[in-house]
């Protein structure tokens, strides 16, 4: 069953006060002396220390966050022609479809955000024959994704900035539905 109207407004006010505090921080950094710390609050600073093969590894500075420590939710979602997947290493994909060869593939990293929503950044937007998402509805690279997650059933609701508008998508998760359970949350193929 679909949440009721409440469940709805629910959770877009848990968006809309993440949108709010990360807004905030962006117009913190933006003002913000640079130094020699992480150009991003909780975005690692990642500094070059030779090894012993010469090859320089990737420090985290201590107390930020690695993206491995930010992953809250990790596995599969699809609906009608979508797929989400959340990997452990902090790294995700966003996939739409409208056939076998046209679609768009998006690739996310998941950054440090306040409360329960998971919130991304768009690493790269790779589109694939004709696409799915219309070219307004195609975000750029860094733009904006926030997931938040049902209970009881995990399902993911995921919105993501292109431009000036947001776009939404409801997911079921790919394990664990029968077909009945499918059709009621409306996400079957």
């Amino acid at each position: 069953m679909r949440p009721g109207r409440g469940g709805q407004w629910a959770s877009r006010a848990i968006l809309a006060v993440a949108l709010v505090v990360t807004t905030a921080g962006a117009s913190a950094v933006a003002t913000a002396d640079p130094g020699s710390g992480p150009a991003v609050p909780g975005i690692p600073a990642q500094v070059p220390v030779a090894g012993r093969s010469g090859v320089d590894e990737l420090v985290v500075p201590e107390g930020v966050p690695t993206p491995s420590e930010v992953v809250r939710e990790t596995g599969s979602w699809f609906s009608h022609g979508r797929t989400l997947v959340l990997r452990s290493d902090g790294s995700g994909t966003f996939e739409t479809w409208i056939g076998a060869f046209d679609g768009d593939r998006i690739s996310l990293r998941l950054i440090p955000a306040p409360g329960d929503a998971t919130v991304a950044e768009i690493v790269a937007v790779e589109t694939i024959g004709e696409g799915a998402l219309a070219s307004e509805a195609r975000p750029g690279v860094g733009g904006l994704v926030t997931v938040t997650f049902g209970t009881g059933i995990r399902t993911a609701h995921l919105e993501w900035t292109a431009g000036p508008d947001r776009h939404p998508v409801d997911l079921c998760p790919a394990e664990g539905l029968d077909a009945s359970a499918m059709e009621a949350l409306g996400c079957g193929a």
